[in-house]
């Protein structure tokens, strides 16, 4: 734990549930307009109160420095077997099946850990990822699973993220760091997910969620951005598909 920092659930203190919601983590604007993802945020608050981890300042307790996001799914199989090329947005939905069934799951799958920026490099991140392992422990999952969106690669975003991912430390750690903090919790990287979240829209919307002039056929590179985004004038929309690196602890 850290000192000065309390962490729990939604469950626990539901009266959050907006300023959870609203947190600025600093995610650039073009991110909140994945279709996937704007459908599970409508959702958390209601059906995902139990997965969704709360820090706050002990001596301001409703105040919100960051939150994270997770959702039961079922796999069946050990992974990497079972973990989708689509990655993020193949997660919300099999979480969405998972509770239409009224089925448990097999695996805790984190969709987010959102810190406000002032509190970062403070550890904050992995004491989160410890309560999602804590949290599916307790209810009898055998995985914890992750598509980690790694914060360094939008400096490199015409790099693979193969090439990225293979980035180490003198230590044999991933260089990134949210990939390092799973590692040295004792998770292991299992694959990556090309197309994890995909997020369209007209030139006139890009150009709104950018400030950029998307005048020019072809690769765009967007601040925040892991990889270009496909500028097409001709059809007067563009596209800009993520990809994330699966991440797989076992809990048994």
């Amino acid at each position: 734990m850290i000192e000065g920092i309390e962490i729990t659930t939604l469950t626990e203190r539901p009266h959050l549930a907006q300023k959870v919601d609203t947190l600025d983590g600093g995610w650039p604007e073009f991110m909140r307009h994945d279709q996937v993802g704007q459908g599970f945020y409508l959702d958390a608050a209601e059906h995902y109160t139990d997965y969704t981890v709360i820090a706050t300042p002990a001596d301001s307790p409703d105040e919100v420095i960051a939150r994270g996001y997770s959702v039961p799914i079922g796999l069946a199989e050990e992974p990497p077997a079972g973990l989708p090329d689509t990655g993020w947005d193949a997660a919300i939905i099999l979480g969405r099946i998972a509770r239409f069934a009224g089925y448990g799951g097999d695996a805790l799958c984190g969709l987010e850990v959102n810190i406000r920026p002032d509190m970062r490099s403070s550890g904050l991140g992995a004491e989160i990822l410890r309560r999602f392992h804590a949290i599916a422990r307790a209810k009898g999952m055998r995985h914890f699973v992750a598509p980690v969106r790694p914060p360094g690669k939008t400096a490199v975003p015409e790099m693979t993220l193969a090439e990225y991912v293979a980035r180490l430390t003198p230590e044999g750690l991933p260089a990134d760091p949210l990939l390092r903090a799973h590692a040295r919790l004792g998770a292991s990287i299992v694959g990556i997910a090309p197309a994890s979240m995909v997020v369209v829209g007209s030139l006139a919307q890009w150009r709104r969620w950018t400030g950029l002039p998307f005048d020019t056929d072809g690769p765009v590179i967007v601040p925040g951005a892991m990889v270009p985004v496909h500028c097409d004038l001709t059809h007067d929309s563009a596209a800009y598909v993520e990809p994330n690196v699966w991440v797989h602890q076992p809990l048994s």
